[in-house]
């Protein structure tokens, strides 16, 4: 089939069924709104080609070449595109299913809503790619290089991201859903608003870095770093970072309820207005931190240390402090007198049944209801 012919049928309307277009010279075609079944473009030129809103169903692309293509719109389910070049490309809401793109190139691409679903893009790359939004679900990104791409509200859903690259990457409301980043480096670089719920970051490097208003509620951080971070308003509840270095960060007005610190150093780090309910902090080191106006009610601070702590109106309400070390316990707080009385009121209350656990009785015969 030649590139006419091919252009022919598609302003036709016409489905391009089992094609053999390999190696095709097809720089600048308007392809646009084509539908391609089980055709093979392995080593095709498309380079500036215009196939946007075309659909690519079960088709070999192989080392097929759309770099500065308009892809915007378009669809491709199914197939191999292994090797498949689309630097600097237009892929506004073009969606990846079921597509096999190791080693793949989107290098310099601009999208604006862009998704790849149960993908293999493993050693595939979007090196200073731009979106607006992009998701990846269960797709493989092992090996996968991102530097220098403005990940904003790009979606990562149990995603294996341990030997993916994101140097100098700018992540802004970026989502690591339960992926696993253990072993990481991001030292100095900045999020802002991201979210790494329930994500394995078990020995990344976060040193230096902005975290302006992330949350890192469940996450695993064990053996990772979080030194001179600056992470004000930031989400650690039920976070796990027993023995993590975060000294010398600035936590301001973040939140820690039921977070593991248990021998974690928190020393010369600015905890000012923190909440710490219920943490489990023993052998911690809070030595040198700001803690003024912090929350420590119910917290487990057995053996931990605070000497040389700036403690002003600091709340330990009820908790343990058995071998706590402090050099004065003048700022303290040992027990919030509103905080009790609500305390002493909600034990006076009489318990609510459950009505779903009551059985329904019949009137007693001849009683008033």
């Amino acid at each position: 089939m030649t590139p006419r012919q091919l252009r022919k049928m598609i302003k036709e309307g016409r489905e391009i069924s089992k094609a053999n277009l390999q190696g095709l010279d097809l720089r600048g075609l308007d392809l646009a709104g084509g539908i391609f079944l089980d055709s093979d473009f392995s080593g095709a030129n498309l380079s500036g080609a215009q196939v946007n809103g075309s659909m690519f169903v079960d088709c070999r692309l192989t080392g097929a070449v759309l770099e500065q293509a308009d892809a915007d719109q378009c669809t491709f389910h199914r197939g191999d595109a292994s090797g498949m070049r689309m630097d600097s490309a237009r892929l506004d809401q073009a969606a990846f299913h079921d597509v096999r793109l190791s080693e793949a190139r989107f290098d310099g691409a601009v999208a604006g809503m862009l998704s790849f679903v149960d993908c293999d893009a493993s050693g595939a790359s979007f090196g200073t790619l731009t979106s607006e939004m992009m998701v990846f679900y269960d797709t493989r990104l092992e090996r996968a290089d991102f530097s220098g791409s403005v990940l904003e509200k790009t979606t990562f859903y149990q995603a294996d991201l341990r030997s993916a690259v994101f140097s100098r990457c700018h992540f802004s409301r970026t989502m690591f859903v339960e992926s696993d980043l253990s072993g990481q480096v991001f030292r100095d670089q900045k999020f802002d608003l991201c979210q790494f719920v329930d994500a394995n970051l078990s020995g990344c490097d976060f040193e230096g870095a902005t975290l302006n208003q992330c949350n890192f509620k469940g996450a695993r951080v064990e053996g990772g770093s979080l030194r001179r971070v600056v992470a004000p308003q930031c989400v650690f509840v039920e976070t796990k970072l027993d023995g993590v270095g975060l000294n010398g960060g600035n936590f301001f007005q973040s939140v820690w309820a039921d977070a593991r610190l248990n021998g974690a150093d928190l020393s010369g780090a600015n905890f000012a207005q923190c909440v710490f309910h219920r943490a489990q902090c023993t052998g911690a080191v809070f030595s040198a931190a700001q803690l003024s106006h912090a929350d420590l009610s119910y917290a487990d601070l057995r053996d931990a240390d605070f000497r040389d702590a700036t403690l002003m109106r600091t709340n330990v309400h009820r908790a343990m402090l058995e071998g706590t070390r402090f050099s004065d316990r003048g700022g303290l707080l040992l027990k919030d007198a509103p905080m009790f009385d609500a305390e002493e009121f909600s034990a006076r209350r009489p318990k609510h049944r459950d009505p779903s656990s009551s059985s329904t009785t019949s009137p007693t015969p001849g009683r008033s209801e």
